[in-house]
């Protein structure tokens, strides 16, 4: 592996080509196992029919193309020379899958951190104005799946990029080499890295940090209404009544009436004066401790996106004359992103975990509200 006389990379190490091989394969077996176990799941459970859950399916359909796609780049590495089929078919339509897939995923994962924002910071009704219309929930889906594969093939029809082989990487991936009107390259990854990962990020980021702070608000009524001191100040108060005039959600029950109802002493504590609740409750909520589990887990699902993408995305954005050595391994680790989503979000989601464990121990009697075939 290394750079050419005119100072061109190409991965020719066997040894490495042959670790990332490795590196891929437990991605494929864990990725195919994995996100077929969650959509199997779905099929076999009424509980789990649900309209939020259609994302989380269409998720894991994305991660299982992307997986299922995995063994084309496999055999491109191991091959000693170059694709060892007469045909490029196969390597065209997985570099095709793979990019749309990838994209699907990433976009799949803003909009469960939407959804999962509107569930804790609108109203239940909100919430279910939105999501009990199929015809919305059709086309959003539809979108997930056409905006990326318009980005990954609008460059090719165009003949500006090309989807198959790539001797330099050997793998099958998109490659502008020998083509009568090439793309920029800088112009084409400024596209993907825009396109693919920069919107889904900021999402991502708004959206769970909107979480965030209505989570936060809730925990220090929470602590107040149980009496433990310093809790809250006033301007905490004033935030939560901010936050009950902008939105009729969770915090509808905490009115202005209710938050008179604090006492104060006399003395401030340590610059936080001591707040006691009385009366009947603030919060009606529905922000349950499993909730706030499951949001809990989101802030790891962000760690594991970002680390996933974040190789790949600095090699789209920068020179990658010296980065180019490890392309390979950035792109392991996005592929990778395919095969951990369905543990952070089916194995730690209540409904989900249950089924999957039924089905992982072949418990078919136990499996809840069963479908009958």
């Amino acid at each position: 592996m290394g750079f050419n006389s005119s100072g061109e990379f190409h991965f020719d190490s066997y040894p490495q080509r042959i670790f990332v091989a490795s590196i891929l394969s437990v991605v494929f077996f864990l990725g195919v196992f994995g996100n077929g176990l969650v959509i199997l799941a779905v099929l076999v459970s009424h509980r789990l029919r649900d309209v939020t859950n259609v994302f989380v399916v269409n998720l894991a359909v994305a991660d299982f193309l992307t997986c299922l796609c995995v063994p084309a780049n496999i055999i491109a590495l191991v091959s000693p020379n170059t694709w060892p089929f007469k045909s490029m078919f196969i390597c065209t339509v997985a570099a095709t899958v793979t990019y749309t897939s990838i994209g699907v995923s990433l976009y799949n994962l803003a909009s469960l951190a939407v959804i999962r924002c509107i569930l804790m910071t609108q109203s239940l009704a909100c919430y279910t104005r939105i999501f009990q219309n199929k015809f919305l929930i059709i086309v959003w889906i539809f979108l997930l799946w056409f905006v990326p594969a318009m980005i990954v093939m609008l460059p090719v029809s165009f003949s500006v990029d090309h989807l198959g082989y790539d001797p330099v990487y050997h793998s099958c991936t998109d490659s502008t080499s020998n083509l009568p009107n090439p793309m920029n390259e800088r112009t084409k990854d400024a596209v993907l890295a825009i396109g693919f990962f920069f919107l889904p990020t900021v999402v991502l980021i708004v959206a769970y940090w909107k979480i965030y702070k209505h989570v936060m608000i809730h925990s220090d009524i929470l602590k107040a209404k149980k009496g433990q001191p310093g809790s809250l100040t006033m301007k905490d108060l004033k935030r939560v009544a901010k936050s009950v005039e902008l939105s009729s959600g969770i915090s509808r029950s905490v009115s202005r009436e209710s938050l008179s109802r604090v006492s104060q002493p006399t003395t401030p504590v340590s610059g936080r004066y001591r707040k006691h609740w009385t009366g009947r409750s603030i919060i009606k909520s529905n922000l349950s401790r499993r909730q706030l589990d499951i949001t809990k887990n989101l802030f790891y699902v962000v760690c594991a996106f970002l680390v996933c993408i974040t190789p790949y995305v600095i090699l789209l954005i920068f020179d990658d004359t010296y980065l180019a050595p490890f392309a390979p391994y950035a792109a392991c680790f996005l592929v990778t992103n395919s095969c951990i989503n369905w543990i952070i979000y089916a194995t730690k989601h209540p409904h989900f975990k249950v089924v999957i464990r039924c089905l992982l121990k072949c418990q078919w009697d136990e499996i809840p509200e069963p479908v009958k075939w």
